[in-house]
């Protein structure tokens, strides 16, 4: 009886059974939603008629329930299914496949370093997110580096930018401003030295000075022309700081630099630096070890400097001078230590109905200072005079009572006129010198047209000397007896000579051969072909088609008659037209490459001046804590939106992606 019972029992089951997994198959097929999306549950439950229902989920994370040993029931319900779903421990095994497909079970939760934790965290709240977002914060890491602020203020633009936009707040820290910062320079740098990497020769620009932490440093800057254009250009390179000022550390720290960016030494056809003896020693200075490795290396003195040191070395000569610099640093003591003063000053040109112009020290801007000096006390002369007559009679200043005598001295007067003439010249000198990318033919030129010019107009033999109308004027109100302009036209004498030492005709004589003033006159054929000969045994070795003298000379001679006629045409009227053409002449080019190592040659000195002023600006008392790096960043930066390049940012934001491994939805 019991057996028959069993025996129908298991029959009965069978046929159930049979029924019940018809249904769980079709119900694995039906769909439910989970957070707003459609699943089908066949991706959540499996079935075999041996194990019966499991969840995949609950199997994979080991969860102690029935459905991760294989769920069977007589009746079934399509509900069961969905509560499951809901239920915690389903979503307890959720959150562990989450966590170990991330890599993160409990294992390695419990030996995560804190590092790894901190790049864990930053990785996921970066994961959402996108482009546009990173330029945004991008471009306002440039602004604020442009209007020199710091990076804490950049948070400040962050937040302000995120009012109109969406930015991801975690995105806006300082940490994050560091990063892109970091990524702008790599880009700009990467760019500069592999145009470096690619020109065939270049000029490295040298100077030293400290910041205002006094650390000594030692900034470069590279002059090249790009391949496969024309036009050379002069980029900032890299600031450096030094151990000490000697010519060994300057050198190691130049070789450092050439063999972390992978630049050819040996492309480096000119050192121009300020003249210092460091710099251009002739047995220890840099120059002179440099030459030790690169045999054709040319150095180049700074005319600007050569120009300033003219002019202080005619200055001191003479008790004159040295009596207006007296006077001019006694006036600006005056007002410069007084809002008092100033005030009363400022007033008294108002009444007098006299336009102003602010007074100069003598040392604010070193090649421009005298003639700045001058000026500003020839423009407010009347209101000068009536100020300190006043305070000379009714304070009895002595300081006033100097100045007064002094300014109604009719010869002192014809002295400060005719100074601030000839200190004009030299002023316009002086910025012709600073002109970018001046080749030291145009500064020669200059140089030698400027003492011409100063002698023709002051120091012919046998004619009057031709002074200005305001010069006349003043000389006017001398008496006959009084009237001696010997002093002055000695101090342009002297000065005359130092320049003429500083600037001799023969300093250029081999590359006398491409000097466009002399290839416009009237010239024989065998002119400059011995100074060509020499250049090109000078530079053989760094020559991209080195060839024989005679094959050389003989594409000179075309050059020098065809630049001729070029510019009887017109077609060309500067050196840098000669070159332009000559690079794009097919059949000048074996000639050309000399034409270009000149073109090369950098005459100033005036970017790393400017560098450093840069510097300064950059690194001031608010922050003197800039590090090296950091301040080397920001310059090569600012220095590229100074000169009105743009900044790629799909190239800086895809640098800086790179750069962090990131991820994006």
């Amino acid at each position: 009886m019991a057996k028959r019972t069993i025996s129908g029992t298991s029959s009965h089951r069978a046929k159930v059974k049979k029924t019940c997994d018809s249904f769980k198959i079709e119900w694995l097929s039906e769909y439910v939603q989970i957070e707003g999306k459609a699943v089908k549950l066949g991706d959540i439950f499996s079935f075999s008629s041996e194990k019966g229902l499991l969840c995949k989920t609950c199997c994979e994370a080991k969860i102690a329930s029935e459905f991760s040993e294989g769920k069977v029931w007589t009746t079934w319900k399509l509900d069961y299914l969905k509560r499951h779903i809901q239920h915690k421990s389903h979503l307890k095994a959720v959150e562990i496949v989450k966590r170990c497909k991330l890599g993160m079970g409990i294992g390695m939760l419990l030996g995560e370093s804190t590092k790894n934790r901190e790049q864990r965290i930053e990785l996921s709240l970066i994961n959402k997110s996108n482009p546009e977002q990173v330029k945004i914060l991008i471009d306002n890491i440039l602004l604020a580096i442009n209007m020199n602020a710091s990076m804490l203020s950049v948070q400040q633009i962050h937040d302000h930018m995120a009012k109109y936009v969406s930015l991801p707040e975690s995105w806006r820290s300082k940490n994050y401003a560091f990063e892109f910062v970091n990524s702008i320079n790599q880009t700009v740098q990467n760019e500069t030295m592999c145009k470096i990497k690619n020109a065939p020769w270049h000029t490295l620009i040298v100077d030293e000075s400290t910041d205002i932490t006094v650390h000594k440093m030692l900034v470069l800057y590279i002059k090249y022309r790009e391949e496969n254009s024309v036009n050379h250009a002069t980029v900032f390179a890299g600031l450096i700081q030094l151990r000490s000022c000697t010519a060994q550390d300057i050198v190691q720290a130049i070789r450092q630099f050439y063999t972390k960016h992978g630049l050819d030494m040996q492309r480096m056809v000119m050192l121009t630096s300020d003249g210092a003896s460091v710099m251009l020693g002739k047995r220890n200075g840099v120059a002179a070890l440099l030459k030790q490795q690169i045999p054709h290396l040319t150095e180049q003195h700074c005319v600007a400097h050569r120009e300033d040191l003219s002019i202080d070395d005619a200055w001191k000569d003479l008790p004159l001078m040295r009596d207006v610099e007296t006077f001019l640093r006694t006036v600006y003591s005056t007002f410069s230590r007084s809002t008092v003063k100033r005030g009363k000053f400022d007033e008294l040109a108002k009444i007098l109905d006299e336009d102003t112009l602010s007074f100069r020290p003598l040392n604010e801007v070193r090649w421009l200072s005298r003639d700045q000096a001058v000026k500003a006390v020839l423009r407010n002369y009347t209101v000068l005079e009536e100020y300190f007559e006043r305070e000379s009679s009714e304070n009895g200043d002595p300081v006033a009572n100097y100045c007064y005598k002094k300014l109604t001295d009719p010869k002192f007067k014809f002295t400060l006129t005719a100074l601030g003439d000839v200190l004009g010249e030299l002023a316009h000198l002086c910025l012709s010198f600073q002109k970018r990318n001046l080749t030291v033919l145009e500064g020669h030129c200059f140089a030698r047209a400027k003492i011409e010019k100063l002698r023709s107009q002051y120091l012919t033999e046998g004619k009057d000397v031709r002074w200005s109308d305001r010069v006349k004027e003043a000389m006017n109100a001398l008496s006959a007896d009084g009237r001696n302009t010997g002093e002055i036209l000695r101090f342009i004498c002297k000065l005359c000579g130092h320049l003429d030492a500083r600037f001799p005709e023969d300093e250029l004589k081999e590359w006398s051969a491409l000097d466009i003033e002399a290839l416009s006159s009237d010239i024989s054929f065998e002119y400059g072909a011995a100074d060509i000969a020499t250049l090109a045994k000078k530079y053989e070795a760094i020559l991209h088609q080195p060839h024989s003298v005679e094959v050389i000379n003989s594409e000179y001679a075309e050059f020098k008659f065809i630049m001729r006629q070029k510019l009887k045409q017109g077609s060309i009227s500067t050196f840098s037209d000669m070159v332009a053409a000559t690079l794009k002449c097919e059949e000048l080019k074996h000639i050309s490459q000399l034409v270009d190592i000149c073109a090369t040659f950098q005459a100033s000195s005036a970017d790393c001046e400017r560098g450093f002023s840069l510097m300064n600006r950059i690194k001031t008392a608010s922050r003197n804590r800039l590090e090296v790096d950091h301040l080397d960043q920001l310059m090569r930066i600012k220095s590229k939106l100074q000169a009105d390049e743009a900044i790629d940012l799909d190239k800086v934001y895809n640098h800086w992606r790179r750069e962090k491994d990131r991820r994006e939805n």
